[in-house]
């Protein structure tokens, strides 16, 4: 029996999101990835079926072989994945993620990027992080007719933090290459924060896209500056300058705010100004908000206090240190 198992991390601290969608001729985005990772186990031998497990919804299904995986809500990334590498023998394949649930960091999407790097490499093919990234964004585009933006796949891929140029479905990644201190500085005052579970729909991202289709001025703004805040705070960040990294934050909050009113919510807003009165200079929800995680900056020496509030408020502190390796993979002894 063959085993392999891999590990990707999930992205936080986006800045430019939305810019990285097919509705934006060019975008521009900023990400960082978090020691929070998504596991998979494939194991290939002489099982007689091919069986999927996911340990975060107890979910399963099991067939005889490729030909009778149907889509039908159930694990489809995965049935996808398989799909899409043609591999049709006996397996079994484990899937686990350490992202709470509607977190907005991308979980799904480095559970791809884990899961066809496994897939991948029991087939011997060897592919840049770049090219696992592409593959796994297709299943959920190509494969499962889904909107999906390119961001998230290529953080869990590549790892670290990233600045990228993209045109859909392609993109230019730039590794960005922070100072010693001011990796270390944001370690020590990041704080990543499990608001709920994301209540933000489907229909809301279609009402988001039907705006900027359609030109809506207040929607083309705030896509516009969306982009710019992705450059600001690669800027700052080459400069080390984090009071400036705090305003691209902010300034990329107000402009999510913008694009409908769901993506913020009482309790995120409640949170928000706590934090700020506390000592936190920088905020923002990641991904597509409406709840989820939100990443915030803290003055130097105001870590303490602000996760003293977080958990008056009843919400969950994640690891926000900063992966360092992308996607891994590999084959256990035993």
């Amino acid at each position: 029996m063959a085993i392999v198992r891999a590990r990707a991390p999930v992205r936080f601290c986006d800045l430019g999101g939305w810019t990285d969608t097919r509705i934006v001729p060019e975008g521009r985005v900023l990400n960082f990835t978090a020691t929070v990772y998504t596991h998979v186990t494939l194991e290939v031998g002489d099982f007689g079926e091919i069986s999927i497990h996911s340990c975060d919804t107890d979910e399963f299904e099991r067939v005889r072989d490729l030909r009778e995986l149907e889509y039908n809500s159930v694990l489809d990334l995965f049935k996808a994945a398989i799909k899409r590498t043609g591999i049709d023998c006996g397996m079994r394949l484990v899937v686990r993620s350490e992202a709470p649930p509607g977190s907005g960091l991308g979980s799904s999407a480095a559970l791809g990027v884990a899961t066809m790097g496994a897939l991948y490499h029991y087939l011997r093919r060897n592919l840049l992080p770049y090219e696992i990234a592409r593959e796994s964004q297709a299943l959920e585009v190509e494969e499962l007719g889904l909107e999906c933006g390119v961001q998230d796949q290529i953080a869990s891929a590549y790892g670290g933090v990233n600045f990228m140029e993209v045109t859909y479905p392609e993109a230019r990644v730039f590794p960005v290459p922070l100072a010693p201190a001011t990796w270390m500085e944001l370690e020590d005052r990041f704080v990543l924060v499990y608001t709920g579970k994301s209540h933000f729909s489907t229909a809301m991202h279609q009402k988001v896209i039907a705006a900027y289709a359609s030109g809506e001025p207040k929607t083309r703004a705030a896509f516009a500056t969306l982009a710019q805040c992705a450059v600001e705070g690669k800027d700052a960040l080459l400069s080390g300058d984090l009071d400036a990294f705090a305003a691209a934050m902010n300034a990329n909050w107000q402009a999510q705010k913008d694009l409908h009113p769901d993506i913020t919510t009482p309790e995120v807003e409640r949170l928000a100004d706590r934090v700020f009165a506390a000592g936190a200079i920088g905020f923002k929800l990641n991904g597509a908000g409406g709840g989820g995680t939100a990443t915030i900056l803290c003055r130097r020496n105001t870590v303490h206090t602000i996760q003293r509030i977080v958990a008056e408020e009843r919400m969950q502190i994640l690891p926000a240190k900063l992966d360092t390796s992308g996607l891994r993979i590999w084959e256990p002894a035993s």
